[in-house]
């Protein structure tokens, strides 16, 4: 499921305009060029009735979007919003059921020297894996 939002967020223009493919899972090589995302699962399970596993899925998931500056670091979580809010779409074996914005923070960070900026944002992914 990870893949398939990475690969949706490859495929939104307005993404791609900002990142190029500085799209990563889990985490971002210091020093690299920015802006970038990275994409991080929070938590989140399976869903089970009676007889076993529904097949649905609801995940947590984390985007972190890095800028060199804060409005770098907005544009690009406005982008990824636009590209994933409220979604539906089938990819890769996954069904993408809803996908929405549970939470946005910003804050900032010291690499070498250079200050760095972060949205995060929090996304519930209801899904179905086959």
């Amino acid at each position: 499921m990870e893949e398939q939002l990475i690969q949706r967020l490859l495929a939104s223009a307005g993404v791609i305009a900002l990142v190029s493919q500085r799209v990563w899972p889990a985490r971002r090589t210091q020093g690299s060029a920015l802006p970038a995302i990275v994409v991080h699962r929070i938590d989140g399970g399976r869903a089970y009735h009676l007889t076993g596993d529904s097949g649905l899925s609801a995940a947590r998931m984390q985007i972190d979007c890095w800028g060199d500056n804060y409005a770098s670091a907005k544009k690009t979580a406005r982008a990824v919003i636009a590209a994933m809010s409220a979604g539906r779409w089938s990819g890769g074996g996954v069904r993408f059921d809803g996908v929405f914005v549970e939470d946005e923070s910003d804050d900032t960070f010291d690499e070498g020297g250079q200050a760095l900026f972060r949205t995060r944002l929090d996304l519930m992914v209801h899904h179905a894996i086959g």
